[in-house]
C-alpha cells in the first residue's frame, strides 16, 4: 500500500463504542443460552462493516462443568438478562471448563459484520449458559466495536 492509502484507511476508521466498564449480571443455571444483558448500542455511520471484540471473564461453581458464550446483536430494544435468546448469533462459541469449582476463565468473542443499515441503532449482547449444571457466570469486562 502506498502512504496515502494507508492515510485515508485509517482516517475512515470509526470507534463506535469503546467500554471497559465491567458488567456482571446475575447467574445463570440454565443450560439453554440466556441474555446478559449487556444492552450497549452502536450505530454504524459509514460503511455498514463493523469489526466487535469483547473480553469477559465467566466461571461456573461446580468443578468439571464451565459456560458457553456467544455474541449476539440486533437492532431494536436490547433484550434484558436472563431473557431468552435473541438477535442474530455471531463469531461462533466459546466454552470455558472450570477445573475448580468457580475457577475463572476468560473469553474473547470478535467477529466481523456487514451489511448492517447506515444510520441504524443496534445492540450487542452475549448469550450464555451452564454447560451441563451448576451455576453460570459472566462477566463482562471490554469491548469495542470499530467501525472500518
Amino acid at each position: 500500500m502506498t502512504e496515502n492509502a494507508q492515510t485515508l484507511l485509517l482516517n475512515n476508521v470509526l470507534l463506535l463504542m469503546n467500554t471497559n466498564a465491567a458488567y456482571s449480571p446475575a447467574g445463570t443455571t440454565s443450560t439453554t443460552l440466556v441474555m446478559a444483558g449487556y444492552g450497549k448500542t452502536f450505530t454504524p455511520q459509514k460503511t455498514g462493516r463493523v469489526l466487535i471484540i469483547l473480553y469477559a471473564n465467566v466461571n461456573n461453581n461446580t468443578a468439571g462443568d464451565g459456560v458457553q458464550a456467544v455474541l449476539s446483536y440486533g437492532p431494536g430494544t436490547p433484550p434484558a438478562a436472563g431473557a431468552a435468546v435473541t438477535g442474530l448469533p455471531t463469531g461462533g462459541t466459546a466454552k470455558v471448563t472450570s477445573a475448580a469449582a468457580g475457577a475463572s476463565g476468560e473469553v474473547v468473542l470478535a467477529t466481523v459484520l456487514v451489511g448492517l443499515t447506515v444510520g441504524t441503532t443496534y445492540w450487542l449482547d452475549v448469550a450464555y449458559s451452564a454447560i451441563t449444571g451448576g451455576t453460570a457466570t459472566i462477566s463482562i469486562i471490554y469491548a469495542a466495536v470499530i467501525e472500518f
